[in-house]
């Protein structure tokens, strides 16, 4: 089955209508998809088609395709820290995020067989190792953070 629409997917009800809104005003996310290679039906989309669906069925001239890159710092993260960007590669939308190393702790987890936040969820005896060695990386990443921070309050107290 193929998506109605080439922003809101399969959606439904008024959090398809916000979704599909913010997709057309904030979220650059022009992708194909094969249900193949990643986890959506097939769709051919380009930027000029989300321009005439965003203007059709919101009225909106300009759409802000850089907005999320500006509003979120873009390639200038160095000023950040302690972020796991974590990517499943069956994901399209993974295009939008780091897929390496900023710094040592604004850190990219690449997973060859996660799909959306599929490494966010409960652990799933079905989950691919992929997905578990990135939840193993992301914990130690984090912990590491907790630790650090706990030492330096006990620097600061004594």
């Amino acid at each position: 089955m193929k998506n109605a629409d080439p922003t809101s997917g399969s959606f439904l009800g008024n959090d398809a209508k916000a979704w599909d809104y913010q997709m057309c005003t904030e979220l650059n996310a022009v992708f194909e998809s094969n249900g193949v290679n990643d986890m959506f039906p097939e769709l051919s989309y380009t930027d000029e088609m989300r321009k005439e669906y965003c203007k059709r069925t919101w009225g909106l001239n300009d759409v802000r395709a850089d907005w999320a890159g500006i509003e979120f710092w873009g390639d200038n993260l160095l000023s950040a820290s302690n972020i796991v960007f974590s990517n499943g590669l069956l994901d399209p939308l993974h295009r939008g995020s780091p897929l390496e190393d900023i710094s040592e702790s604004v850190v990219a987890v690449v997973i060859a067989d996660g799909a959306h936040h599929l490494d966010l969820r409960s652990s799933n005896p079905a989950d691919p190792p992929s997905v578990r060695y990135a939840r193993y990386l992301e914990i130690g990443q984090i912990m590491g953070w907790i630790n650090q921070a706990r030492y330096n309050n006990f620097i600061i107290l004594k």
